[in-house]
């Protein structure tokens, strides 16, 4: 029987997954569905909410603000997730660039500007800061990728774009499309090869290109390199609304690596509650369609998410609780406190600000300060502390938090 459970397989879970199983301790990841991954841009963006580069902040943090879940791993450990996250990454055909000494600049399909410390390399094109004229090019079929406003958008930036619609080859016409049949599409020599012959007659002066990122879920950047030999000029992804097909394509390298460690992955399975003594969790209990399952526990590493996620859940009267082992939760006292009174108010809404307040070893504690147990460890936006969306950190406090988080589990007790 699996002793160690990871509960959720968002990006902190699986970093927190993969610690765990190459510590030799076989996890068990449930989740009651996918994780962020598949519905987020598939970049690591480790801090955007100023000016300062990610190193920039993460030195600062610690001093200003010390619960900041960055504070409470401390700047090494957050390096040394990101050095993990390479090699990972590095050792496939899928492999991220960048670095925290500068953010790169990305187009988003609004045509607005993004900063991200990693990306994969299928996007690296796209960095603003490299000049020289853009073609945005698309599909009328794909809603919500329209490349004349994306193009309108960055030329009222100040940067040269122009933006095409490309016609689907009859050979390959659907009934129906989304972001994952446009990249089974691209996995298809034939279909490549038609929209980079489309690409060199609508180029015109322009040295980059981009595409929606749903170039391929097999080998995306053997896509690119096609697309490019094709079409004369360099190509880069721009991330669509979900699903994500890069979030898809991370998510299945994680898979693959946690499984070939020894760990094992169960969606579908919600963690609903959990039983402890003398501070230990020693039980949880999940749900899946058929049947409620009960599992035995040594160690457990939560990382449901905060509010966005479905980690911590509200009500009417005020209500805030987390979702799976029912922690005490850190959140604004009063609901009327929750929401700014702008939707898009620069300081955040701080209810997103509500989660499981933990000590320096990312045990949960109570409104004592004392550790609820000492052989679960929380990660990434269920953790409290922070606005993780106004700081533009959410992908890089959730992949360092979930490597700190299972490295501390894997040595508990060891």
């Amino acid at each position: 029987m699996r002793t160690t459970i990871v509960i959720g397989a968002g990006l902190s879970g699986l970093m927190g997954a993969l610690a765990l199983a190459e510590a030799g301790l076989r996890p068990l990841v449930l989740a009651k569905g996918q994780g962020a991954t598949h519905w987020t841009a598939g970049t690591i963006d480790v801090w955007g909410g100023d000016e300062r580069s990610p190193r920039e902040a993460l030195q600062a943090i610690g001093s200003l603000h010390p619960h900041h879940p960055y504070a409470l791993i401390g700047a090494h450990a957050v390096e040394e997730a990101i050095a993990r996250f390479r090699a990972l990454t590095g050792a496939t055909r899928y492999p991220y660039v960048g670095g925290l000494d500068r953010n790169i600049l990305l187009p988003t399909s609004a045509g607005a500007l993004r900063p991200a410390a990693l990306l994969p390399v299928t996007m690296a094109a796209g960095d603003v800061r490299l000049g020289g004229t853009m073609l945005i090019a698309g599909f009328r079929e794909l809603r919500d990728f329209y490349p004349p406003f994306i193009a309108a958008n960055l030329a009222a930036q100040g940067m040269a774009a122009r933006g095409v619609y490309l016609t689907i080859p009859p050979a390959f016409r659907r009934r129906e499309y989304n972001p994952v049949t446009f990249a089974r599409l691209f996995d298809d020599p034939a279909f490549c090869s038609d929209i980079g012959r489309q690409l060199r007659a609508q180029r015109g002066d322009a040295t980059r290109i981009g595409l929606p990122a749903v170039l391929g879920l097999r080998d995306p950047t053997g896509v690119v390199a096609h697309l490019q030999d094709e079409s004369g000029a360099q190509i880069f992804e721009i991330p669509t609304l979900p699903p994500s097909v890069p979030g898809m394509r991370l998510f299945a390298l994680f898979q693959n690596a946690i499984e070939q460690a020894g760990g094992r992955m169960q969606i579908g399975s919600e963690v609903i509650c959990g039983d402890g003594r003398d501070r230990l969790l020693t039980t949880v209990w999940s749900e899946a369609a058929a049947r409620r399952q009960e599992h035995r526990v040594e160690r457990a590493l939560l990382a449901t998410g905060g509010v966005a996620g479905g980690g911590i859940r509200t009500d009417h009267m005020g209500m805030v609780r987390e979702t799976a082992l029912d922690l005490p939760v850190r959140a604004p006292a009063n609901r009327a406190n929750w929401f700014a009174p702008r939707f898009l108010d620069p300081q955040g809404h701080a209810i997103y600000t509500a989660g499981v307040a933990t000590d320096a070893h990312l045990r949960p504690i109570g409104t004592d300060g004392a550790v609820v147990y000492d052989n679960v460890t929380v990660a990434g936006a269920l953790l409290a502390g922070t606005d993780t969306v106004r700081e533009r950190s959410r992908s890089g406090v959730s992949l360092a938090t979930g490597w700190a988080a299972g490295r501390i589990l894997a040595e508990w007790m060891a």
